[in-house]
């Protein structure tokens, strides 16, 4: 993963300057440069340039099959700092190698929760007297961008970074809806463990350590897979990092290679 796109970003974080536009300043600067990399701004319930949520969006190298479609959101609470810091440095990465993604698209958001990543909380007190999942009619702003993003692609995948703070292994909870979908992505997860990363992954858990919260969409043709990546929070930031962007690169890998083969 080291660019210096990647170097600026590890060099704001690991100096203290976790905010939002200090993490993703480097990768505006490279959007300007690439074809590739596009930012944009997340549209709620207001117009005003200040509520909306920057996000960017990876086109990997052109393929037949219609693109994989993946949404990545980090920095969930506002008391984060790991998952935006390393849904930033994926979103590097993947611009970097771009034939690692050829076939798929990936809209990221670094911080989906703005609102209480600038008031340094795990959320507003606002947010505390409202519903924090989508399709139940929430007023807050960063649902309301999330749910409008939902309703402007068809995704494959939509993947939650979350910190677990005292975790030594990643853990992986994944809401699957279709049998083709649960075929696909279970071989995905038990192959990636049998290689050697280290991290737990369970399928539409009883007792899921984190909330569902993006699906099931209403009235929706298809359904994405929801994967909640819990960060192993008690190993470095850069082994967290590594560990999150080769989950996502396995499961979009994956998909695509169902789809090519006619199995999604």
């Amino acid at each position: 993963m080291e660019t210096l796109t990647d170097r600026k970003i590890s060099h704001h974080y690991e100096s203290g300057k976790q905010d939002l536009e200090s993490l993703i300043a480097p990768l505006i600067e490279l959007s300007e440069e690439s074809s590739s990399l596009v930012v944009g701004y997340g549209l709620g319930q207001s117009a005003s340039r200040d509520e909306m949520i920057p996000y960017f969006h990876v086109c990997g190298s052109y393929t037949d099959q219609s693109p994989v479609r993946v949404l990545l959101i980090g920095g969930w609470a506002g008391t984060e700092s790991v998952t935006p810091y390393v849904a930033a440095r994926v979103v590097a990465a993947l611009e970097s190698k771009l034939r690692l993604v050829a076939g798929i698209e990936i809209t990221a958001y670094p911080v989906a929760n703005l609102d209480a990543h600038r008031a340094g909380e795990y959320v507003t007190r606002d947010q505390q007297n409202d519903s924090a999942k989508c399709w139940e009619d929430s007023s807050l702003n960063h649902i309301k961008v999330l749910e409008n993003e939902l309703k402007r692609y068809d995704f494959d995948l939509v993947i939650v970074l979350r910190e677990n703070m005292r975790a030594h292994e990643a853990q992986v909870e994944a809401w699957l809806v279709e049998d083709e979908q649960k075929s696909v992505l279970s071989a995905a997860l038990d192959n990636l463990g049998s290689v050697g990363h280290s991290f737990n992954w369970k399928a539409n858990p009883v007792r899921p350590v984190y909330p569902r919260t993006f699906t099931p969409i209403p009235h929706a043709e298809r359904q994405p897979a929801e994967i909640i990546i819990g960060l192993p929070g008690a190993r470095d930031t850069y082994d967290q990092a590594q560990e999150g962007l080769g989950l996502i690169l396995s499961l979009a890998h994956a998909v695509r290679q169902a789809r090519n083969e006619g199995r999604l």
